[in-house]
C-alpha cells in the first residue's frame, strides 16, 4: 500500500456540547446558528492531527458527531406518561442533525483548510454509531479523542475508546484527553 492510500478515509468522531456562560465570557465558545458550542479539547486535537494526516496522504476526513437518541416514544414521570409522536421525534432528530452539521462545518473551517471533509451526524450509542460509520465509509483510520475519565471510572463504566480499539476493522489512533506533559 502506498503512503497516499494508507489514510485515504479518516473518521474523526467529534464531541461538543452547549457552552457555559463562563466559557462564552472567556471567549472559549464558538457561535453556531445562534447557539454557543464548546468543543472538547481532545476533539480539537484529534481534528488537527487527522487533518495533518489527511493533508500528507491526500485523504478525506469524515467528521462525525453522535447525538443522543430518543429511544422511546414516551417519557415517564411518576404515574404521568407524556407521549411523543413520531413527527415530534423526527423534528427533534432533524434539529439535532442540522445543529450538529453546522457545528462540524464551523470546526472544519478552522482546522481543515485544504482538506476534503465529509460531515455526518447520527443519533445513537457512540460505540455503535462510530463503528457503523467506520464500516459505511470504509475508513482506513479512526482518530478518536479519549474521554478523560479516570481509570477507576473506565473500569466501572467501560470505555468507548477501549471497545472501538478492540472492535474496529481499521487502525484506531487515540488522542489523550490531556496533552503529554500537562498536569492533570
Amino acid at each position: 500500500m502506498t503512503a497516499s492510500r494508507t489514510f485515504a478515509r479518516i473518521l474523526v468522531p467529534i464531541d461538543f456540547q452547549p457552552a457555559t456562560d463562563e466559557q462564552i465570557a472567556a471567549g472559549q465558545a464558538v457561535l453556531v446558528e445562534k447557539q454557543y458550542i464548546d468543543y472538547a479539547p481532545a476533539s480539537l486535537r484529534s481534528i488537527a492531527l487527522a487533518a495533518e494526516l489527511a493533508g500528507l496522504s491526500g485523504g478525506t476526513l469524515i467528521l462525525l458527531h453522535v447525538t443522543p437518541p430518543l429511544a422511546y416514544s414516551s417519557m415517564y414521570t411518576g404515574s404521568l406518561t407524556v407521549g411523543l409522536s413520531q413527527q415530534v421525534m423526527a423534528e427533534v432528530h432533524k434539529a439535532a442533525y442540522d445543529t450538529s452539521i453546522a457545528a462540524l462545518r464551523a470546526v472544519a473551517e478552522r482546522h481543515c483548510a485544504g482538506i476534503e471533509v465529509l460531515f455526518e451526524a447520527r443519533p445513537g450509542v457512540p460505540l455503535s454509531v462510530i463503528l457503523g460509520e467506520s464500516e459505511r465509509h470504509k475508513a482506513d483510520l479512526i482518530v478518536l479523542a479519549a474521554s478523560g475519565r479516570s481509570r477507576v471510572a473506565r473500569f466501572f463504566v467501560g470505555s468507548t475508546a477501549d471497545r472501538i480499539i478492540r472492535e474496529a476493522s481499521c487502525p484506531v489512533l487515540v488522542v489523550p484527553a490531556v496533552p503529554a506533559g500537562t498536569p492533570g
